[in-house]
């Protein structure tokens, strides 16, 4: 009886998978991860920025950084998902913290493994600067 449980429930399982995966198809393929809004600087103190974006999916929160746009050798990032918007897009926000004053900071956002896409979205290379 237990088996027949879990079987169950693995096959529910599968079939939620697999109707999300064809929910996403478009002639055959994928939709891919895209960024709608964003990036942006929100914020910036002395050692932070807050930098936000939207996707069209959830999926990782990333921002790779650093004071060199040829080497963005740091990274911040923020747990999986994104806080849904009323349009339906996907909002995320990376704090980035232990930053040097009055520096010039280089940056990019990845949203990765979008949900049922398996894709993942990269911004341009964007800049602000530090109080």
């Amino acid at each position: 009886m237990k088996k027949m449980v879990l079987a169950s429930l693995f096959l529910s399982l599968v079939l939620f998978a697999a109707g999300s995966w064809a929910q996403q198809m478009e002639h055959g393929k994928h939709k891919a991860e895209r960024i709608t809004n964003g990036p942006d600087v929100k914020e910036t103190t002395r050692d932070s920025a807050k930098i936000t974006w939207s996707t069209d999916n959830p999926g990782s929160s990333v921002v790779k950084y650093g004071t060199n746009p040829n080497a963005l050798e740091h990274k911040a990032e923020e747990p999986w998902g994104g806080k849904r918007e009323s349009n339906g897009d996907y909002e995320h926000t990376v704090w980035m913290k232990d930053l040097k004053p009055n520096t010039t900071y280089y940056f990019k956002v990845e949203t990765g493994q979008g949900l049922g896409t398996g894709t993942e979205a990269d911004s341009r290379t964007g800049e602000f600067k530090t109080r």
